[in-house]
């Protein structure tokens, strides 16, 4: 350790003389560790509720949707051949898809419903529903009843459905039960049909939840009367990024209308973006403030050791290393500030990951905080901190730096 550095770390604890300046520094230290450990928990959280989100999104949606609305969809098999054949190397899957809303009736609750038909195999291509469906065998009898009717057998006198957890609850039925779901017509009183519910759908995203019904795609036709026609297709790709590009170069090939999942919640996206830019600068401040403390921390000290100061240069020191002396202290105090702030985030974080004890409303679609333990984040918020001490100690490291070796003795600065 250089002199410099020793006598920077001296200068930072108390004597017997004077206990105060050791209480300010403490403070001082305390400060910053709040500050860089709010800002890293802020971060956190923010960055955990987008890339969960953006999970969530990916796993839940497909990247791009092909559709003709209101018209329908005819031969979705050869527009799905079509597909993978002008573009072999970014489509993955490619699954045709019915979509429509309708409402779900038990015993005197009623609902509003969104159903979407699946093919259950082809739709595990565009993207795997492993992790979502519970049972996971319930797509198998949705894709029974495919198979049963391209092989000519008899329609099931009950169809399956798939009911998102949410909705489960809010309709107060289990798997296995029996559900109600009124068939849209043009007459005053709607029949209705009955479906089994043989699976539970979470994905975690309340917004879907608590409102879906999948079923089969050929349960669907029937349902809605749809004929040999679908909603759409539901398209895979290799690469999610890539789903704006792509689905340019798709609309301006075909004549189908296209989005891309990007586009779903954008505005959701952007709100979150902004959020991020305006709750770091505020929750920033305390940081600021920190460095503020800091600075009038070395200003005392070195308004203290003047005397110290002027025996310093008087042995030979130059004005480079009493500046240095001072600029060490509020490095000093920035690394054991942020690292201190950094553990204190990291326990902060973990604490709230595994008790969850914050329940988020409906708006924000999950249901609890999630956190992001991104490393780049730690690191830019400690030398952030860092710098703003740095920042902080040089305008009293320029003065101490100033004062002469007769100046201190003039003082009532405490020596060595």
């Amino acid at each position: 350790m250089s002199i410099t550095n020793y006598i920077a770390l001296r200068y930072l604890k108390s004597n017997r003389e004077n206990r105060f300046f050791s209480w300010i520094t403490i403070l001082s230290v305390s400060g910053l560790a709040i500050g860089v450990a709010a800002l890293i928990v802020v971060l956190s959280v923010i960055n955990g509720f987008e890339h969960e989100l953006r999970k969530r999104f990916l796993h839940a949606n497909a990247h791009i949707m092909a559709y003709r609305y209101p018209a329908g969809m005819s031969n979705p098999e050869k527009w799905a051949d079509v597909i993978y054949k002008d573009f072999p190397k970014q489509v993955k899957g490619v699954s045709p898809f019915i979509h429509y809303e309708t409402m779900a009736k038990n015993s005197s609750i009623l609902r509003a419903v969104l159903v979407r038909g699946i093919a259950p195999k082809e739709r595990e291509k565009v993207q795997s529903l492993e992790g979502l469906i519970r049972p996971f065998s319930a797509l198998d009898v949705l894709q029974k009843e495919m198979d049963d009717r391209k092989a000519g057998k008899p329609k099931p006198e009950i169809p399956g459905i798939i009911v998102g957890s949410g909705l489960k609850r809010i309709l107060g039925v289990e798997v296995g039960d029996k559900l109600k779901l009124i068939t849209p017509t043009e007459n005053r009183y709607s029949e209705t049909k009955t479906f089994k519910i043989v699976g539970e759908y979470d994905s975690g995203l309340k917004h879907y939840d608590n409102r879906l019904v999948a079923m089969s795609l050929a349960a669907a036709k029937d349902f809605f009367g749809m004929g040999d026609l679908v909603t759409g297709l539901e398209i895979g790709l290799h690469d999610a990024d890539q789903s704006g590009t792509i689905a340019e170069r798709m609309d301006s090939k075909y004549n189908l209308s296209f989005r891309e999942w990007q586009t779903y919640n954008r505005p959701l996206f952007e709100a979150m973006e902004r959020e991020r830019l305006v709750i770091s600068l505020i929750v920033a401040m305390v940081v600021v403030v920190a460095g503020f403390n800091i600075l009038t921390t070395i200003f005392v000290s070195v308004s203290q050791k003047q005397k110290d100061i002027s025996i310093l240069k008087s042995i030979g020191a130059n004005n480079s290393q009493i500046l240095k002396i001072f600029i060490s202290q509020g490095v000093a105090i920035g690394c054991l500030g942020s690292v201190i702030g950094a553990v204190l985030a990291l326990a902060i974080s973990k604490f709230l990951e595994t008790y969850q004890f914050i329940e988020l409303p409906d708006p924000y679609f999950l249901q609890s905080l999630p956190v992001d333990y991104n490393y780049l984040t730690y690191v830019g918020v400690c030398l952030a901190a860092i710098t703003i001490c740095i920042v902080a100690s040089l305008y009293p490291a320029v003065i101490a730096s100033r004062v002469t070796p007769t100046e201190g003795f003039r003082g009532t600065g405490q020596a060595l």
